[in-house]
């Protein structure tokens, strides 16, 4: 994946959509004091090289009762690691994956409805992927601040 230069006119977009995604390309215009013809081009040109996505983003506090859990994981031996990162990738419940340096081997973000399905989740799910030698979990308490402007666009 070649690197992308942002000037400050894409940037301002970017914090602008982030505010409202469905704010038109001429009310974004107007505010940046250029035509809706350059917004339509720099938008054209963040979403061909994939700077950009827009996406509806759920609100975790508003669920009936969600349950958000860390998963440091260790692996078996190092080879081991992109499978079971791949592995953990492919889960509905994951929604964030990441090989580590340090305390753990793979992190991941699950989402449940409680503590007893995560507990399962864990033992019938999660120990059973090959390589798997640990899972420790620390469960999320309050969230303070989510920021997704800035995130990983995955591959469709």
């Amino acid at each position: 994946m070649k690197a992308f230069k942002l000037d400050e006119l894409d940037r301002q977009i970017i914090e602008r959509l982030a505010q409202d995604a469905r704010i038109s390309n001429r009310a974004i215009a107007r505010e940046l004091a250029v035509t809706e013809g350059t917004i339509r081009a720099r938008l054209k040109r963040l979403f061909d090289e994939k700077i950009i996505r827009i996406t509806a983003v759920a609100n975790v506090d508003r669920l009936t009762k969600p349950l958000v859990a860390l998963l440091w994981i260790d692996v078996e031996q190092s080879a081991d690691i992109p499978s079971v990162a791949k592995a953990l990738a492919a889960q509905m419940q994951i929604s964030y994956v990441a090989t580590m340096l340090g305390r753990c081997d793979v992190m991941a973000v699950a989402l449940v409805e409680d503590g007893d399905q995560l507990i399962a989740y864990i033992h019938q799910t999660i120990d059973r992927i090959a390589g798997v030698r640990q899972v420790r979990h620390t469960v999320v308490n309050q969230f303070l601040k989510h920021d997704y402007r800035w995130t990983m666009i995955l591959k469709d």
